[in-house]
Protein backbone atom coordinates (compact mmCIF):
# COMPACT_ATOMS: atom_id res chain seq x y z
CA UNK A 1 0.00 0.00 0.00
CA UNK A 2 1.72 3.32 -1.15
CA UNK A 3 -0.22 5.19 2.07
CA UNK A 4 0.65 3.47 5.74
CA UNK A 5 -1.64 4.11 8.56
CA UNK A 6 1.28 5.04 10.36
CA UNK A 7 1.68 7.91 7.96
CA UNK A 8 -2.53 9.34 8.60
CA UNK A 9 -1.92 8.88 11.92
CA UNK A 10 1.08 11.45 11.92
CA UNK A 11 -0.29 13.83 8.83
CA UNK A 12 -3.44 13.82 11.25
CA UNK A 13 -1.29 14.75 14.88
CA UNK A 14 0.55 17.64 13.02
CA UNK A 15 -2.83 19.10 11.58
CA UNK A 16 -4.10 19.29 14.97
CA UNK A 17 -1.11 20.53 16.10
CA UNK A 18 -0.93 23.53 13.05
CA UNK A 19 -4.30 24.39 14.01
CA UNK A 20 -3.85 24.95 17.67
CA UNK A 21 -0.39 26.83 17.00
CA UNK A 22 -2.28 28.68 14.22
CA UNK A 23 -5.77 29.70 16.77
CA UNK A 24 -2.99 30.66 19.66
CA UNK A 25 -1.55 33.24 17.19
CA UNK A 26 -4.29 34.17 15.74
CA UNK A 27 -5.73 34.93 19.35
CA UNK A 28 -3.37 36.73 20.55
CA UNK A 29 -2.63 38.66 17.77
CA UNK A 30 -6.72 39.77 17.52
CA UNK A 31 -7.55 40.07 21.07
CA UNK A 32 -4.30 42.47 21.81
CA UNK A 33 -5.28 45.15 18.82
CA UNK A 34 -7.17 47.69 19.56
CA UNK A 35 -10.78 47.55 19.37
CA UNK A 36 -13.10 46.28 22.42
CA UNK A 37 -15.32 43.23 21.54
CA UNK A 38 -17.33 43.37 24.37
CA UNK A 39 -18.67 47.05 23.08
CA UNK A 40 -19.76 45.77 20.41
CA UNK A 41 -21.50 42.69 21.80
CA UNK A 42 -23.01 45.20 24.11
CA UNK A 43 -24.37 46.88 21.51
CA UNK A 44 -21.73 50.55 21.47
CA UNK A 45 -23.99 51.55 24.53
CA UNK A 46 -23.94 55.25 26.14
CA UNK A 47 -25.01 57.20 28.85
CA UNK A 48 -24.38 56.16 32.71
CA UNK A 49 -25.02 52.82 32.26
CA UNK A 50 -22.79 51.89 29.49
CA UNK A 51 -19.96 50.89 31.52
CA UNK A 52 -21.96 48.05 33.31
CA UNK A 53 -23.25 46.97 30.14
CA UNK A 54 -19.77 46.62 28.41
CA UNK A 55 -18.37 44.67 32.10
CA UNK A 56 -21.48 42.76 30.93
CA UNK A 57 -21.02 41.45 27.68
CA UNK A 58 -17.22 40.97 28.65
CA UNK A 59 -17.87 38.31 30.78
CA UNK A 60 -20.68 36.66 28.56
CA UNK A 61 -17.74 36.45 26.34
CA UNK A 62 -15.46 35.40 28.55
CA UNK A 63 -12.98 38.00 28.17
CA UNK A 64 -12.61 39.09 31.74
CA UNK A 65 -10.42 35.67 32.46
CA UNK A 66 -6.73 35.90 31.72
CA UNK A 67 -5.14 35.04 28.63
CA UNK A 68 -3.57 31.66 30.02
CA UNK A 69 -7.75 30.93 30.60
CA UNK A 70 -8.74 32.26 27.55
CA UNK A 71 -7.06 30.37 24.68
CA UNK A 72 -7.21 26.73 26.11
CA UNK A 73 -10.94 27.44 26.69
CA UNK A 74 -11.15 28.81 23.12
CA UNK A 75 -8.92 25.67 21.63
CA UNK A 76 -11.30 23.36 22.79
CA UNK A 77 -14.49 25.70 21.34
CA UNK A 78 -12.40 25.31 18.10
CA UNK A 79 -11.63 21.40 17.89
CA UNK A 80 -15.58 20.69 19.56
CA UNK A 81 -16.94 23.18 16.29
CA UNK A 82 -18.66 25.20 18.61
CA UNK A 83 -17.16 28.90 18.44
CA UNK A 84 -20.23 30.52 19.64
CA UNK A 85 -21.88 33.01 18.32
CA UNK A 86 -20.98 35.90 15.98
CA UNK A 87 -20.46 39.10 17.71
CA UNK A 88 -21.56 41.36 14.74
CA UNK A 89 -23.62 39.06 13.27
CA UNK A 90 -24.93 37.15 16.23
CA UNK A 91 -25.59 34.17 14.44
CA UNK A 92 -23.10 30.75 14.86
CA UNK A 93 -20.05 31.48 13.81
CA UNK A 94 -19.69 28.48 11.25
CA UNK A 95 -23.31 29.18 9.59
CA UNK A 96 -21.57 32.61 8.55
CA UNK A 97 -18.70 30.88 7.61
CA UNK A 98 -20.58 28.17 5.50
CA UNK A 99 -22.71 30.56 3.70
CA UNK A 100 -20.03 32.73 2.78
CA UNK A 101 -17.87 29.93 1.85
CA UNK A 102 -19.55 28.69 -1.68
CA UNK A 103 -18.42 32.13 -3.38
CA UNK A 104 -14.97 31.69 -2.90
CA UNK A 105 -15.12 27.98 -3.30
CA UNK A 106 -16.82 28.87 -6.91
CA UNK A 107 -14.36 31.43 -7.34
CA UNK A 108 -11.35 29.01 -6.77
CA UNK A 109 -12.81 25.89 -8.83
CA UNK A 110 -13.12 27.92 -12.10
CA UNK A 111 -9.70 29.61 -11.26
CA UNK A 112 -7.91 26.18 -11.32
CA UNK A 113 -10.43 25.00 -14.67
CA UNK A 114 -8.05 27.65 -16.33
CA UNK A 115 -5.05 27.57 -15.03
CA UNK A 116 -4.52 23.95 -14.63
CA UNK A 117 -5.05 22.64 -18.49
CA UNK A 118 -3.56 25.78 -20.01
CA UNK A 119 -0.57 25.61 -17.86
CA UNK A 120 0.21 21.86 -18.31
CA UNK A 121 -0.78 22.50 -22.33
CA UNK A 122 1.67 25.34 -22.63
CA UNK A 123 4.49 23.33 -20.13
CA UNK A 124 4.05 20.57 -22.83
CA UNK A 125 4.29 22.87 -25.52
CA UNK A 126 7.19 24.52 -24.55
CA UNK A 127 8.72 21.14 -23.80
CA UNK A 128 8.67 19.80 -27.13
CA UNK A 129 9.90 22.61 -28.59
CA UNK A 130 13.10 23.16 -26.12
CA UNK A 131 15.76 25.59 -27.31
CA UNK A 132 13.64 27.18 -29.94
CA UNK A 133 12.17 30.68 -29.67
CA UNK A 134 8.48 29.19 -29.29
CA UNK A 135 10.32 27.45 -25.95
CA UNK A 136 11.71 31.25 -24.99
CA UNK A 137 8.65 32.86 -25.07
CA UNK A 138 6.62 30.51 -23.10
CA UNK A 139 9.57 29.94 -20.49
CA UNK A 140 9.43 34.27 -20.35
CA UNK A 141 5.43 34.18 -19.98
CA UNK A 142 5.75 31.80 -17.37
CA UNK A 143 7.98 33.90 -15.44
CA UNK A 144 5.82 36.81 -16.54
CA UNK A 145 2.06 35.21 -15.12
CA UNK A 146 4.16 33.77 -11.69
CA UNK A 147 5.39 36.92 -10.79
CA UNK A 148 2.02 38.91 -11.70
CA UNK A 149 0.45 40.92 -8.85
CA UNK A 150 -2.92 39.88 -8.97
CA UNK A 151 -4.29 42.33 -7.21
CA UNK A 152 -2.77 44.56 -9.84
CA UNK A 153 -4.33 42.35 -12.67
CA UNK A 154 -7.75 42.26 -11.16
CA UNK A 155 -7.94 46.03 -10.74
CA UNK A 156 -6.96 46.36 -14.55
CA UNK A 157 -9.57 44.16 -15.68
CA UNK A 158 -11.90 45.49 -13.37
CA UNK A 159 -11.24 49.15 -14.99
CA UNK A 160 -11.51 47.66 -18.39
CA UNK A 161 -15.34 46.01 -17.48
CA UNK A 162 -16.27 49.18 -15.97
CA UNK A 163 -15.38 51.74 -19.50
CA UNK A 164 -17.10 49.04 -21.28
CA UNK A 165 -19.91 48.88 -19.35
CA UNK A 166 -19.78 44.91 -19.03
CA UNK A 167 -21.15 43.83 -15.45
CA UNK A 168 -18.22 42.92 -13.31
CA UNK A 169 -19.06 43.18 -9.76
CA UNK A 170 -21.08 40.90 -7.64
CA UNK A 171 -22.19 37.26 -7.96
CA UNK A 172 -25.44 37.62 -10.26
CA UNK A 173 -27.78 40.64 -11.86
CA UNK A 174 -30.51 39.97 -8.69
CA UNK A 175 -33.53 41.70 -10.71
CA UNK A 176 -32.41 39.02 -13.46
CA UNK A 177 -32.21 36.38 -10.81
CA UNK A 178 -35.94 37.41 -9.18
CA UNK A 179 -37.26 37.81 -12.77
CA UNK A 180 -36.18 34.28 -13.91
CA UNK A 181 -37.25 32.78 -10.42
CA UNK A 182 -33.74 31.54 -10.04
CA UNK A 183 -33.14 29.84 -6.09
CA UNK A 184 -29.86 29.22 -4.80
CA UNK A 185 -29.14 25.36 -3.96
CA UNK A 186 -25.63 24.31 -3.40
CA UNK A 187 -24.42 28.28 -3.11
CA UNK A 188 -22.73 27.63 -6.30
CA UNK A 189 -24.17 29.49 -8.53
CA UNK A 190 -23.15 28.00 -12.15
CA UNK A 191 -24.05 24.42 -11.15
CA UNK A 192 -26.94 25.84 -9.55
CA UNK A 193 -28.33 27.84 -12.70
CA UNK A 194 -27.57 24.36 -14.79
CA UNK A 195 -29.38 21.86 -12.17
CA UNK A 196 -32.22 24.78 -13.12
CA UNK A 197 -32.28 25.07 -16.61
CA UNK A 198 -31.40 28.63 -15.98
CA UNK A 199 -29.17 29.90 -18.71
CA UNK A 200 -29.57 33.64 -18.34
CA UNK A 201 -28.58 33.12 -14.95
CA UNK A 202 -25.57 30.90 -15.62
CA UNK A 203 -24.48 33.49 -18.49
CA UNK A 204 -24.70 36.27 -15.55
CA UNK A 205 -23.04 34.42 -13.37
CA UNK A 206 -19.91 33.32 -16.03
CA UNK A 207 -19.32 36.72 -16.98
CA UNK A 208 -19.13 38.28 -13.74
CA UNK A 209 -17.23 34.85 -12.47
CA UNK A 210 -14.46 35.01 -15.36
CA UNK A 211 -12.26 38.18 -14.71
CA UNK A 212 -11.70 37.27 -11.20
CA UNK A 213 -10.76 33.66 -11.76
CA UNK A 214 -8.80 34.88 -14.75
CA UNK A 215 -6.50 37.49 -12.49
CA UNK A 216 -6.38 34.78 -9.69
CA UNK A 217 -5.14 31.95 -12.27
CA UNK A 218 -1.97 33.73 -13.77
CA UNK A 219 0.22 33.01 -10.60
CA UNK A 220 -0.53 28.60 -10.67
CA UNK A 221 -0.49 29.18 -14.66
CA UNK A 222 2.97 30.47 -14.47
CA UNK A 223 3.96 28.13 -12.20
CA UNK A 224 2.71 25.00 -14.23
CA UNK A 225 4.05 26.35 -17.09
CA UNK A 226 7.36 26.10 -15.81
CA UNK A 227 7.44 23.07 -13.53
CA UNK A 228 5.84 20.80 -16.27
CA UNK A 229 7.97 21.72 -18.97
CA UNK A 230 11.13 20.40 -16.19
CA UNK A 231 9.10 17.95 -15.90
CA UNK A 232 8.35 16.66 -19.09
CA UNK A 233 12.08 17.48 -20.36
CA UNK A 234 13.66 15.21 -18.11
CA UNK A 235 10.91 12.66 -18.35
CA UNK A 236 12.04 12.23 -22.16
CA UNK A 237 15.27 11.99 -21.58
CA UNK A 238 14.46 8.76 -19.82
CA UNK A 239 15.92 5.63 -21.05
CA UNK A 240 12.29 3.72 -20.87
CA UNK A 241 11.35 6.87 -23.71
CA UNK A 242 14.09 6.42 -25.74
CA UNK A 243 13.22 2.19 -25.78
CA UNK A 244 10.13 3.28 -26.72
CA UNK A 245 11.05 5.02 -29.41
CA UNK A 246 13.43 2.67 -30.72
CA UNK A 247 10.72 -0.11 -30.52
CA UNK A 248 8.63 2.34 -32.85
CA UNK A 249 5.90 3.53 -30.16
CA UNK A 250 3.45 5.96 -31.53
CA UNK A 251 4.66 9.90 -30.82
CA UNK A 252 1.35 10.42 -29.81
CA UNK A 253 1.05 7.64 -27.12
CA UNK A 254 4.62 8.05 -26.02
CA UNK A 255 3.78 12.15 -25.15
CA UNK A 256 0.35 11.49 -23.76
CA UNK A 257 0.35 8.46 -22.01
CA UNK A 258 3.95 7.06 -20.94
CA UNK A 259 5.17 11.15 -20.65
CA UNK A 260 1.69 12.30 -18.92
CA UNK A 261 1.65 9.62 -16.07
CA UNK A 262 5.48 10.32 -15.31
CA UNK A 263 4.46 14.11 -14.74
CA UNK A 264 1.02 13.77 -13.45
CA UNK A 265 1.92 13.57 -9.77
CA UNK A 266 4.53 16.47 -10.21
CA UNK A 267 0.97 18.35 -11.17
CA UNK A 268 -1.00 17.22 -8.46
CA UNK A 269 1.40 18.12 -5.76
CA UNK A 270 2.64 21.57 -7.27
CA UNK A 271 -1.22 22.34 -7.68
CA UNK A 272 -1.68 21.01 -3.48
CA UNK A 273 0.84 23.68 -3.06
CA UNK A 274 -0.31 26.63 -5.06
CA UNK A 275 -3.65 26.03 -3.41
CA UNK A 276 -2.81 28.13 -0.27
CA UNK A 277 -1.70 31.21 -2.45
CA UNK A 278 -4.50 31.17 -4.65
CA UNK A 279 -6.99 31.20 -1.81
CA UNK A 280 -5.69 34.07 -0.21
CA UNK A 281 -5.33 35.82 -3.84
CA UNK A 282 -9.35 34.97 -4.25
CA UNK A 283 -10.25 36.57 -0.72
CA UNK A 284 -8.48 39.29 -1.80
CA UNK A 285 -9.45 40.25 -5.21
CA UNK A 286 -12.99 39.11 -4.78
CA UNK A 287 -13.76 41.24 -1.65
CA UNK A 288 -11.84 44.58 -2.66
CA UNK A 289 -11.09 44.80 -6.58
CA UNK A 290 -14.68 42.98 -7.63
CA UNK A 291 -16.79 43.82 -4.67
CA UNK A 292 -17.97 39.73 -4.58
CA UNK A 293 -19.50 38.41 -1.52
CA UNK A 294 -17.23 35.56 0.03
CA UNK A 295 -14.45 35.33 2.76
CA UNK A 296 -12.29 38.16 1.87
CA UNK A 297 -15.40 40.26 2.61
CA UNK A 298 -16.45 38.10 5.41
CA UNK A 299 -12.60 38.67 6.57
CA UNK A 300 -13.02 42.34 6.60
CA UNK A 301 -16.10 43.10 8.20
CA UNK A 302 -15.29 40.97 11.04
CA UNK A 303 -11.52 42.72 12.10
CA UNK A 304 -13.59 45.97 11.44
CA UNK A 305 -16.31 45.28 13.74
CA UNK A 306 -13.68 43.36 16.14
CA UNK A 307 -15.63 40.11 15.90
CA UNK A 308 -13.22 38.05 16.85
CA UNK A 309 -14.34 34.85 16.85
CA UNK A 310 -15.49 35.42 12.77
CA UNK A 311 -11.95 36.38 12.68
CA UNK A 312 -10.62 33.33 13.78
CA UNK A 313 -12.78 30.90 12.54
CA UNK A 314 -11.97 31.97 9.08
CA UNK A 315 -8.53 31.97 9.87
CA UNK A 316 -8.84 27.98 10.83
CA UNK A 317 -11.55 27.12 8.45
CA UNK A 318 -8.30 28.82 6.14
CA UNK A 319 -6.02 26.33 7.66
CA UNK A 320 -7.77 23.61 7.56
CA UNK A 321 -8.70 23.97 3.81
CA UNK A 322 -4.85 24.34 3.30
CA UNK A 323 -3.92 20.91 5.14
CA UNK A 324 -6.79 18.90 3.80
CA UNK A 325 -5.71 19.73 0.09
CA UNK A 326 -2.39 18.88 0.77
CA UNK A 327 -3.34 15.91 2.32
CA UNK A 328 -5.16 14.66 -0.32
CA UNK A 329 -2.08 16.05 -3.07
CA UNK A 330 -0.14 13.98 -1.05
CA UNK A 331 -1.99 11.20 -1.07
CA UNK A 332 -3.08 11.12 -4.91
CA UNK A 333 0.57 11.70 -5.17
CA UNK A 334 1.08 8.22 -3.94
CA UNK A 335 -1.70 6.36 -5.66
CA UNK A 336 -0.53 7.57 -8.77
CA UNK A 337 3.20 7.18 -8.47
CA UNK A 338 4.26 3.61 -7.56
CA UNK A 339 7.61 5.43 -6.37
CA UNK A 340 6.14 7.45 -3.87
CA UNK A 341 5.60 5.62 -0.11
CA UNK A 342 4.19 7.83 2.38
Amino acid sequence: MPLSLNYLVRRVVWSLLVVVGVVVLSYLIIILSPGDPAVKWAGNPRGANATLAIELARRELGLQDPLYVQIPRFIVSVLTGNLGLSIYYKQPVFTVIASNLASTLELLIVTYLIAIPVGVLLGYLSAMHRGSRIDDFLQQLGVLLANTPTFWLGSALFLILVTHQIPSSGRVDYALAIETGFQPVTGLYLLDSLIQGNFRVFADVLVRLLPPALAVSVYPMGLMIRVVRTLVTDVLLEDYIRVSVALGVGKRRILWTFTLRAVLPGVIQLSGIAFAYSLVDAMVVESVVFGRPGLGRLLMDALNSSDFRIAIGLIVVVTAFYLVVNTLADAIQALADPRVRL
